[in-house]
C-alpha cells in the first residue's frame, strides 16, 4: 500500500515533540504533509481533513499523556480507519504508560495503530544548575526519528491491506498509573525583568496566564507544569520558585543523567 500524503497531529508546548514528529514525517517521504497543532485551543473548522497516514505526537507528563492533549484529541480528531504512527517524547526518566494510553486512545478514535516510538527531550524542569537531558532531541535523535519514519513507510507499503496488521504491542500497564496531580502552583514572574511582552500568555497551552499593565497573573489551578512560558520568556523573567519542582529536578538530575536512547515498536 502506497501512501502519498501525511498529517502530523501534535501537542507540543516546548516544541520538542514537534521536532520529533516532523523528523518522522520527513523519514516517511510523503509528497505533502499537513499539520494540526493541538497545543492551543483551535476552531473546529481549522482541523483539516486527515492525510492518508497520520502521526500523533505528545509529550509525557508523569508517565501519562497530558490530560489536555487527550481532551483535544477527543474533541477534534477522528481516525476513520487511517493508519497512525504514535510518538511519545519524555524527559529521560520513563514514558511508563504513555504509549499504551496513546495506542488505546487512537484505537478508540478510529485509527489503526501501526507503529510507535518513544523519544527523549530535555526535561521541562531542567535548569542550568540541574540539567536533565540538555539539548535533546539532538542530531542523533533526529537521525533516529528519520530512520524510524523510513521503517514505518517500508512496513505499511509492504501490506496489501491494513487488516494484515497485528495488534501493535507497546509497553505499559492497565489500569494506568496516576498522572499529574492537581496543580497548586505555577511558574512565577520577576517584575524587575519582565517587560510585559505577553509571550508567556501567548505560549500557555491551557491559556491561564494573563498580562496586564500591572503585571503577569496565572490561574495556578489550570497550570499543567509544561514550562512553555519559561522557555518563551525573552528576558528569563519567568521561572520556577516552587520547592516541589526543585525537589523533583534534583532527583531527576541525580538519577536520570545517563542518556537514554529512543525505542521503537513496529
Amino acid at each position: 500500500m502506497k501512501y502519498n500524503t501525511g498529517q502530523i497531529i501534535f501537542f507540543s508546548p516546548t516544541k520538542s515533540t514537534l521536532k520529533v514528529v516532523e523528523a518522522v514525517a520527513e523519514g516517511m517521504g510523503f509528497d505533502s504533509v499537513t499539520r494540526t497543532d493541538l497545543t492551543f485551543p483551535v476552531e473546529s473548522e481549522s482541523v483539516k481533513a486527515l492525510g492518508e497516514v497520520v502521526i500523533v505526537g505528545v509529550p509525557v507528563y508523569a508517565g501519562r499523556v497530558p490530560n489536555l492533549a487527550v481532551e483535544r484529541l477527543r474533541q477534534y480528531i477522528q481516525g476513520e480507519g487511517r493508519p497512525v504512527v504514535l510518538v511519545a517524547v519524555y524527559g529521560n526518566r520513563a514514558y511508563e504508560d504513555a504509549l499504551l494510553e496513546l495506542r488505546n486512545l487512537t484505537d478508540e478514535l478510529g485509527f489503526v495503530p501501526c507503529a510507535a516510538g518513544a523519544f527523549i527531550a530535555q526535561h521541562s524542569y531542567s535548569s542550568s544548575e540541574l540539567p536533565v537531558a540538555p539539548g535533546r532531541p539532538n542530531d542523533k535523535d533526529i537521525d533516529k526519528a528519520h530512520l524510524f519514519g523510513s521503517q514505518v513507510r517500508d512496513k505499511i507499503q509492504a501490506l496489501a491491506t491494513l487488516g494484515q496488521l497485528d495488534t501493535l504491542e507497546v509497553p505499559g500497564n492497565t489500569p494506568h498509573r496516576d498522572g499529574m496531580p492537581p496543580s497548586t502552583f505555577s511558574p512565577v514572574t520577576d517584575k524587575d525583568t519582565c517587560t510585559l511582552c505577553g509571550e508567556c500568555a501567548q505560549m500557555c497551552p491551557s491559556q491561564v496566564v494573563s498580562v496586564t499593565e500591572t503585571g503577569v497573573e496565572t490561574d495556578v489551578t489550570g497550570c499543567i507544569w509544561c514550562g512553555a512560558c519559561i522557555k518563551a520568556c525573552p528576558t528569563q523573567a519567568r521561572f520556577w520558585d516552587a520547592p516541589k519542582i526543585r525537589e523533583i529536578n534534583t532527583v531527576l538530575h541525580e538519577k536520570c543523567s545517563e542518556p537514554k536512547e529512543p525505542e521503537i515498536f513496529l
